[in-house]
């Protein structure tokens, strides 16, 4: 005795494997959008521009693709100025020894890295050392 229609099967069948080609073409187009929307550093970032920066954490971002240090920055003029420093991906901070707790809002960190190509105050973070001129965070090639 059978359950359904052998009519009625086949037309389950056909409608479930178009939800399957459907599903499969959704996560192969959104794999595709995030990989294509991962940038370089090159595109974004002047490395012929290095930026030495002292400061107070006013907050620490960890989220993906990358974590961010923002600082309040006092400049030449003693005005105080607001930098947006980006850093790897949370996982390879944490690999790297550098994890949320690393710093906290109000430590004074010195952070090297190199400008934005936009001209802003937005920067790639190579290292970040603390007030006593320990190094917290090294993303430069070669580091220990």
């Amino acid at each position: 005795m059978w359950l359904f229609p052998a009519g009625d099967t086949f037309s389950r069948v056909h409608i479930m494997n178009k939800r399957l080609i459907g599903l499969t073409i959704s996560l192969g187009l959104a794999g595709g959008t995030s990989l294509w929307a991962h940038h370089s550093l090159a595109a974004e970032f002047d490395q012929k521009k290095p930026v030495s920066l002292t400061g107070t954490l006013t907050k620490l971002d960890w989220r993906n693709p990358h974590a961010w240090i923002y600082m309040d920055v006092k400049n030449a003029s003693g005005v105080v100025e607001k930098w947006e420093c980006e850093l790897g991906s949370p996982n390879a901070m944490t690999r790297a020894g550098f994890t949320q707790d690393s710093v906290k809002v109000g430590d004074e960190l010195v952070l090297d890295g190199i400008l934005s190509k936009k001209g802003s105050n937005i920067c790639s973070t190579r290292t970040v050392k603390g007030k006593d001129g320990h190094t917290v965070l090294s993303q430069t090639e070669g580091a220990k």
